[in-house]
């Protein structure tokens, strides 16, 4: 099979579509004919080598995906032979941008018929991480004012739509003009050009002196720390990232300045697979039936064309995902 791989951390040099053999589903697996993978900014982290966990090379990037099962591995109950499915790419997050990908069975998301394979790759990462954002890792009330930094990022835009499902307001931040459109469209009811305004002035303004409720930053570096000038006494911020780099301030004066909290987030300890888990994933998979979810799709390549899709992601202009359009080949090639 056909498989994106980086040999060693580097440039857009090292990205290689190579061959490796079809893998084998292990006990509670499954293996899934990759139709449409989706690019995370993770992906170039992983082939820069500056990932924050340890990666093992060479990799197989791709954190999801959409497809058909096409093997079941020993224990596997609920999903059979043929289901369409997207799916995380395992506790790796890498894989997904191969003909084939076999991962546990917890991190599959069976689709419904009325839903596209190519627009249900775009959904996984970025639709879970909001859901359990906003209901795992803090539980959002009616009228609570969510900021979000990356607002036009695409957790920043499933967070748009999943906060006003569960009657919040989502605001936010873009690093560029270009990037408010999708986010007022989807119905961020502030979007602040962080280049252009001073987005604590203009979320104080929006709030009449109050302070937002919940921060979520995926950002770092200087944002972070200002972040906390943003938020209500006893507000919340949640880092999920440091695109921006890493910030440094003094934690503790900062939450002692309006009695606020912290927290880290990562998706994956939301459990896949468990009760939580499944009850987001029936939520998601409901709305997006329906229409009410969706994630926009702001360009699909081909395989070989790996490097072009990365080099645009790093360009930071993309509102929604970006796909590979993968379509795979038969078994034992």
């Amino acid at each position: 099979m056909r498989a994106v791989a980086v040999a060693r951390p580097g440039g857009l040099d090292r990205l290689g579509l190579v061959k490796r053999p079809v893998p084998e589903p292990g006990a509670g697996e499954i293996l899934v004919r990759v139709a449409f993978a989706a690019a995370n900014w993770g992906d170039i982290q992983k082939r820069q080598g500056i990932y924050p966990d340890p990666i093992a090379y060479p990799a197989v990037l791709g954190a999801e995906f959409s497809g058909r099962i096409v093997k079941l591995g020993p224990g596997v109950r609920g999903l059979a032979v043929g289901d369409r499915v997207a799916a995380i790419a395992g506790p790796t997050m890498l894989g997904g941008f191969a003909d084939y990908a076999a991962i546990p069975a917890g991190y599959a998301m069976a689709l419904p018929k009325r839903l596209p394979l190519r627009a249900a790759a775009a959904l996984p990462v970025a639709f879970l991480t909001a859901y359990h954002l906003l209901q795992t890792a803090h539980r959002v009330k009616r009228g609570e004012v969510v900021l979000v930094h990356a607002i036009g990022g695409a957790v920043g835009l499933a967070l748009i739509q999943l906060a006003r499902a569960f009657g919040a307001i989502p605001i936010g931040t873009v690093g560029a003009r270009p990037k408010m459109r999708l986010p007022r469209k989807l119905g961020a009811a502030l979007v602040i050009d962080r280049g252009a305004e001073d987005f604590v002035a203009a979320a104080m303004r929006f709030t009449k002196g109050r302070g937002v409720d919940l921060v979520i930053d995926s950002l770092g570096g200087e944002i972070l720390p200002r972040s906390f000038e943003a938020l209500r006494p006893f507000g919340r911020l949640i880092n999920i990232g440091e695109a921006s780099g890493e910030p440094d301030f003094p934690i503790r004066k900062t939450l002692y300045r309006r009695s606020t909290s912290m927290a880290g987030f990562e998706v994956l300890h939301a459990g896949p697979g468990s009760a939580g888990w499944r009850k987001g994933v029936r939520f998601l998979m409901a709305g997006a039936a329906r229409g009410r979810f969706a994630m926009p799709v702001a360009g699909v390549y081909p395989m070989a064309e790996i490097a072009k899709l990365q080099a645009r992601l790093e360009g930071r202009g993309v509102s929604g995902k970006l796909l590979l359009k993968v379509g795979g080949e038969k078994v034992g090639t």
